[in-house]
């Protein structure tokens, strides 16, 4: 309760700043009389500094608006108000000039409030991009805002914006990468590469595509994946331990043959044939996809593969550049599992499965056949 002689129309005058020196007096023994009374100020003070909206400061105006805020502090006095004790006029004085501050021009700041409310939800919030690059002989692990991981190959990009997960899950890819995807059934997550939309509903699956290279091929290990030709509006749906390849036209190689995704070059331009998935994919059942996946491992299983497809991954691992110099070498075949050996190690082993030989300067590999060393691996299949 209020002494006597502080009125509302005091306190009024104390906020607005027009309290005379005699008339603070009063309010101050007021002030001392309860802890109460201490609480009131401050909170009502509180009201004030949070004055940045129009409601409170429509209730300022008023003596309906008084009776508000005295309403507010019934309220928020119930929320464990702070106590604070021992205050002097000059406190008292600076409050009454910051509140004053506050109320000053009431009417033209409402019309300020006004246009601002007006004009924010016009405003639009800039949205970034986020990328990670991997260039030859790096590999990269990314985890996306809902929890969702990547893990990139060498030679491989990926970029998402930062309203990822708010109205879309959507990643921009090239290159390769597994994906282990967060289930969201009402927010699918989308890769979009090579003018297709690899719909993914909590799921882990394998995807390659390069832009040196003819396919896009996508390995599911679980979960489900719908692949969708934007050109054609095409559909397949893949299944566990299935692996699909769909052909690309590339509009423009780079001439070397590799991309270094890394790099600010624009990388070749892959759109799909008409009727991709209806006449020219290759879909394959029952697969280990581990053969398709363990490039992120540390073994590395190689099955039924020609050495000049070898050399490419080769290449991407171990930040080297091959040349495989006649036709009869390219078409080596090869199987077995490499773990992380070092480079030379590979390429004897491979050395020990075909007639060629190597010769590494600097960066450079140069591969051959070793005439010698193919007739003595003839001999010795003639002989058995």
């Amino acid at each position: 309760m209020k002494h006597s002689s502080v009125t509302d129309d005091l306190i009024s005058r104390y906020i607005s700043g027009e309290i005379k020196p005699e008339e603070q007096h009063v309010l101050l023994g007021w002030l001392n009389e309860s802890p109460e009374n201490e609480k009131q100020l401050f909170v009502l003070k509180d009201i004030y500094e949070g004055a940045a909206k129009e409601r409170l400061f429509n209730e300022a105006q008023t003596s309906e608006g008084w009776e508000q805020l005295q309403h507010h502090w019934i309220n928020h006095k119930k929320q464990n108000a702070s106590t604070r004790h021992h205050k002097t006029i000059q406190w008292i004085t600076q409050i009454g000039k910051y509140a004053a501050v506050l109320l000053i021009g009431v009417s033209s700041t409402i019309a300020c409030f006004h246009f601002f409310a007006q004009q924010t939800p016009q405003q639009k919030v800039d949205i970034l991009t986020y990328s990670t690059t991997t260039d030859k002989g790096e590999r990269a692990t990314v985890t996306l805002p809902d929890g969702s991981i990547v893990r990139l190959n060498a030679c491989s990009s990926l970029s998402y914006q930062s309203n990822y997960g708010e109205d879309n899950r959507d990643v921009i890819f090239s290159g390769e990468a597994f994906f282990d995807i967060r289930t969201n059934p009402e927010m699918p997550f989308a890769v979009k590469t090579s003018g297709l939309n690899i719909k993914a509903y909590g799921t882990a699956f394998n995807v390659k595509s390069y832009v040196d290279e003819d396919v896009v091929e996508t390995t599911l290990v679980n979960g489900r994946v719908i692949i969708e030709n934007q050109a054609t509006n095409q559909i397949i749906t893949l299944e566990p331990n299935q692996v699909i390849a769909i052909p690309v036209t590339t509009a423009s190689k780079p001439k070397n043959g590799h991309t270094n995704l890394a790099s600010n070059k624009q990388p070749a331009i892959k759109t799909l044939p008409k009727n991709t998935l209806n006449q020219e994919a290759v879909l394959r059942k029952n697969v280990k996809t581990e053969e398709f996946t363990s490039w992120k491992d540390d073994k590395w299983i190689v099955k039924s593969e020609s050495l000049e497809s070898l050399a490419k991954k080769i290449e991407r691992r171990y930040d080297v550049s091959i040349h495989i110099e006649d036709e009869a070498s390219k078409k080596y075949i090869f199987s077995g599992t490499l773990r992380n050996y070092p480079l030379e190690q590979v390429l004897d082993i491979i050395r020990l499965n075909a007639p060629i030989q190597y010769v590494i300067s600097g960066k450079t590999i140069r591969i051959k056949e070793e005439k010698q060393l193919k007739k003595q691996y003839q001999q010795l299949i003639q002989s058995e």
